[in-house]
């Protein structure tokens, strides 16, 4: 299995400015990023950011990082600028992973490669999680529906498809052909990425077919508050 591995970086962020950058017991978040997708099967890791500082710091710590337009709207466009530099073939496997989360399972970036590579029906694959009951109506938790690795759909409301049986937690990782990418970053915004906020939607309006396959990470947490950093801390702490 051949794929590579970008993980989007921008500087700006509402809830936490310079984001990327926060230490995390000695570590920036976007360094324990970095270093859990080293772990992985892929054959280059790429940091893609808007800024002069976190490319310096990327370099500084050893990896391949690529400055790119600071005028893109998502990570998406971001992973697609990046991918565009590197002269890859059409059919190389690209995992989009995202920059604030320090403790995913790299065998979790090799398994969404890995589904998409072995199933064509398939044109973006991603991860899922159990969706624990006190998630179930949090519009912040992005909901999956899974029948047998396909996914019938994204939602943040719970009640959009009453298929219970079928609905988990969904997971922000992505594995496409650089064709596939090109193709979506080519779409017009739709619809429901309009109104829920979930750009994964706009492919999946477009007739893109999603497969998504059960996380091995133990842990979950994305960075995006204050309380984050802190749990993140606390995880760090106990591991020593």
């Amino acid at each position: 299995m051949s794929f590579l591995v970008v993980i989007p970086a921008r500087k700006a962020s509402t809830r936490l400015p310079n984001k990327p950058l926060l230490d995390l017991d000695g570590k920036t978040l976007i360094q324990r990023v970095f270093i859990q997708a080293t772990k992985s099967k892929a054959k280059k890791v790429i940091i893609a950011t808007d800024s002069k500082d976190i490319l310096e710091h990327a370099l500084s710590f050893g990896a391949n990082a690529i400055l790119t337009d600071s005028n893109h709207v998502s990570g998406t466009d971001r992973v697609y600028e990046a991918s565009l530099s590197l002269e890859i073939p059409d059919n190389e496997i690209i995992v989009n992973v995202q920059g604030d989360e320090p403790f995913i399972d790299p065998e979790d970036i090799n398994q969404t490669a890995s589904l998409l590579e072995n199933n064509k029906q398939f044109d973006i694959t991603t991860l899922f999680s159990p969706l624990d009951p006190s998630e179930r109506n949090n519009e912040n938790v992005v909901k999956i529906w899974i029948n047998d690795n396909e996914v019938l759909l994204f939602s943040r409301d719970p009640h959009e498809l009453e298929k219970p049986e079928f609905i988990h937690r969904h997971l922000g990782i992505y594995a496409y052909s650089l064709s596939t990418l090109r193709f979506f970053v080519s779409l017009k915004v739709s619809k429901g990425e309009r109104n829920q906020k979930l750009e994964q939607l706009r492919g999946f309006e477009n007739g893109l077919k999603f497969g998504a396959i059960k996380s091995v990470s133990k842990i979950h947490l994305g960075i995006d508050t204050p309380s984050d950093i802190e749990k993140a801390l606390k995880i760090l702490k106990d591991g020593d």
